[in-house]
């Protein structure tokens, strides 16, 4: 690529400007260098609104020494403040100001730490703020496909069953390409692995050297790219304090310290274990993983050569995993449909996937790295005997193959889809 877009349409965009028109304050939220103020960019006004970051020095003093007149300063247009995390005193300020005039649109503010959960910030903002996760770029951002991606809405229509074959897929060395470029803008423009992992590179050891010592009270994390690397290395998987502790040779105090930090920092994403209550047997324990499979990729050296042997195939396996719950975490962002992610396990069956929508129907996912799938795929999503059977609503295999099948395999659909129909659907 001969320039780099740094401006890719969002599709949270129109969210965004939702809220902008219902509520006084917006606060986008995700990891640094993911796109927050990009998307502000594109959500608000240039005319209308007045920008600022906390980033720079003069800002952060006037913001530190007179919250109240920092906040007074955009006249009448809507203030963005950028990286507002580096001064919590600023959101009991803007509960203040907030209370004295509730129009809506007044501020938006962007953080690459959950405000919420940052030390010094002593009110939650209820009932006065609307929070918006920022995620990597989708497949479908990237390609500035001008439709968001809808899967789960498209399952739930049945359009899989109706028309995904009409559609001309993307797999094999393809797909394991975008899976390992993952959805950071910068370094997703990038050609080749070479120049993709001196970004990440950078980036990391900004983290590891600024911005975590700063979130953690001057604390420096030594330990913190040593976990990510762990996590990155497991591939999205279950998460045993115990073994993980042992492994980075902290104890499980210190590993909670630092689980709490990489999320915080939007570096880690968390699937919560479902079905707790059905039975004894099932699993409680949630599972990890790297917020992005690009720099899942680059912590634990897989590369497009590594997926084909093995060790890194069965990697590559976990980081598609993951791979597929970015996507789907992205899409809740601005779905038709409301829902939530998780994983289920019990002693006899393992589900990678299983979204909840808000009427509590269910969609049961395997992910296969294998770009042909046999009966095994899907022996796990026969759900006959299961105790929530009767709130499933679609199953369904996704593998890096590029046929679309659904078969009539008993009472619920079962739709075998190439991963790419997250993006690639009709």
């Amino acid at each position: 690529m001969n320039s780099v877009n740094t401006h890719i349409p969002r599709h949270a965009v129109s969210i965004a400007r939702e809220i902008l028109e219902d509520s006084p304050l917006l606060v986008v939220q995700g990891a640094r260098q993911v796109g927050k103020s990009t998307l502000v960019g594109q959500a608000v006004d240039p005319q209308r609104a007045h920008m600022v970051t906390l980033d720079d020095p003069l800002e952060r003093a006037f913001a530190e020494a007179d919250p109240a007149a920092f906040l007074q300063q955009a006249q009448g247009k809507t203030l963005v403040v950028d990286e507002a995390q580096r001064v919590p005193a600023l959101a009991l300020e803007l509960k203040r100001t907030i209370d004295a005039d509730r129009r809506p649109g007044r501020f938006a503010i962007t953080g690459s730490s959950d405000l919420l959960r940052t030390p010094g910030v002593s009110d939650s903002l209820a009932g006065r703020a609307e929070f918006l996760r920022v995620y990597p770029l989708t497949p479908g951002e990237t390609m500035e496909r001008p439709e968001p991606e809808d899967w789960v809405s498209w399952i739930l229509d049945g359009a899989a069953g109706a028309n995904a074959g009409k559609v001309s897929y993307c797999g094999g060395d393809e797909l394991r390409v975008m899976v390992l470029a993952g959805g950071y803008p910068l370094p997703v423009q990038r050609e080749g692995e070479r120049r993709k992992a001196r970004w990440f590179d950078s980036y990391v050891t900004s983290l590891i050297e600024h911005d975590a010592p700063q979130l953690a009270g001057g604390q420096f994390p030594s330990q913190l790219r040593a976990l990510l690397r762990h996590v990155a290395e497991q591939g999205q998987s279950e998460l045993v304090k115990a073994k993980t502790a042992r492994a980075l040779g902290i104890g499980e105090t210190a590993l909670g310290d630092y689980l709490a930090l990489a999320e915080r920092m939007y570096l880690l994403d968390v699937t919560p274990g479902w079905g707790v209550g059905f039975t004894n047997r099932v699993v409680k324990r949630p599972k990890v993983a790297v917020a992005d499979s690009g720099l899942a990729a680059f912590l634990s050296g897989l590369t497009l050569e590594k997926t084909r042997v093995a060790g890194g195939a069965e990697l590559f396996g976990a980081t598609l995993e993951s791979f597929v719950g970015e996507q789907l975490r992205a899409q809740s962002t601005w779905s038709r449909e409301r829902f939530s992610l998780h994983h289920y396990r019990e002693r006899d069956r393992e589900i990678d996937v299983v979204v909840e929508l808000a009427d509590s129907r269910l969609i049961l996912i395997e992910v296969k790295a294998a770009e042909t799938v046999t009966e095994r795929a899907w022996k796990n999503l026969d759900v006959g005997s299961a105790p929530f059977k009767d709130r499933v609503a679609a199953r369904v295999v996704l593998y890096s193959g590029t046929r679309a099948v659904t078969m009539k395999n008993g009472e619920v659909p079962l739709h075998i889809l190439p991963v790419s129909s997250l993006w690639q659907h009709p």
